[in-house]
C-alpha cells in the first residue's frame, strides 16, 4: 500500500494495483506509442498484479499504526509474491504482459539492491539477487515463444517503468521524483509537471481510487475494521508540461 499523509493528519492509502491504473492511462497517452499497443498498455495497468492478494489483507505495522508501506517489505517477502504474479499474468493475459511484469520485477529489484529502497535484510538481498539472476532465462523462454528480441522488448519495459514511476510519485506525495529520466515536479496536491514532456496530449488528467485512513490505528484488528469502513477517495491528478 502506498501511504500519503495529508495536512489534516489523515492518510490517503492507495493499493498498488490502483496506482498501476494511473500507469496504464499514461501508457496510452505516450507520444511514442507502445508496441504492441494493447498488450503493453495492459501490462502498465496491471504491472502490480502481484500485490493483489497482499492488498486484500494488508499487514499491520506496529511502528506506524497503519498498513505496512509498500517498501517496508523485505525482498524475501516480496519475491515469492512477485513470481506468483508473473505466473498469474502469463496465465491470464499472455506472453507480453507476463514478460513485462517479469522484467519490471527485475527493474525494481535492481533499484532496491543499488539504493536500499526496501527493508534491508541479508535474506531479502539474497532473494532479490536470486530473482535478478533467474530472470534472463525465464525472459528468454517467453521471448522465444513470442518470437521477439530483447531489442524489441527493452523500449516497452522502459515505458512501463516510466509510467510506474510517475504514478508512484503522485500517489506517494513526492514533491520531486525522477521518472526514468523525466522529472516530475509537484505544483499542488493534485497537480504536477513533467520535464521533458513525453505525452501526445498537451495535458492529461489521471484518475484512480484510494481510501482515507486516520493517522494511526490502535492494533491490527482496529486497522482491518477501519479499512473495511474507510471512506473511498477519488484521486484525480492533472499533469502539464513544465513552464
Amino acid at each position: 500500500m502506498i501511504l500519503w499523509t495529508q495536512p489534516d493528519g489523515s492518510v490517503i492509502a492507495t493499493p498498488q494495483p490502483a496506482h498501476a491504473l494511473l500507469s496504464g492511462q499514461l501508457a496510452r497517452a505516450l507520444a511514442e506509442p507502445p508496441e504492441p499497443f494493447e498488450a503493453v498498455c495492459l501490462a502498465a495497468a496491471q504491472h502490480d498484479c502481484p500485490w493483489m492478494p497482499w492488498e486484500a489483507a494488508p499487514e499491520f505495522d506496529e511502528a506506524t499504526g497503519l498498513p505496512r508501506q509498500f517498501n517496508a517489505l523485505a525482498g524475501d517477502e516480496h519475491v515469492p509474491m512477485w513470481e506468483a504474479g508473473v505466473r498469474a499474468a502469463l496465465a491470464n493475459w499472455g506472453g507480453w504482459v507476463g514478460l513485462l511484469v517479469l522484467l519490471h520485477g527485475r527493474h525494481i529489484y535492481g533499484m532496491n539492491i543499488l539504493h536500499n529502497r526496501m527493508a534491508p535484510t541479508p535474506a531479502g538481498l539474497a532473494a532479490m539477487e536470486g530473482y535478478v539472476a533467474r530472470t534472463p532465462a525465464w525472459a528468454a523462454q517467453i521471448m522465444a515463444e513470442l518470437g521477439v528480441t530483447e531489442e524489441q522488448v527493452r523500449p516497452q519495459q522502459q515505458k512501463v517503468a516510466f509510467a510506474d514511476a510517475v504514478a508512484l510519485g503522485l500517489c506517494w506525495g513526492q514533491e520531486r521524483f525522477d521518472c526514468a529520466g523525466v522529472q516530475m515536479t509537484r505544483t499542488g496536491p493534485f497537480t504536477a509537471t513533467l520535464d521533458p514532456w513525453p505525452l501526445k496530449p498537451t495535458e492529461i488528467t489521471l484518475t484512480t481510487e484510494a481510501r482515507r485512513l486516520p493517522s494511526r490505528f490502535a492494533n491490527a484488528a482496529a486497522m482491518q475494521a477501519g479499512l473495511a469502513s474507510a471512506p473511498r477517495v477519488a484521486l484525480s491528478f492533472r499533469l502539464t508540461p513544465a513552464a
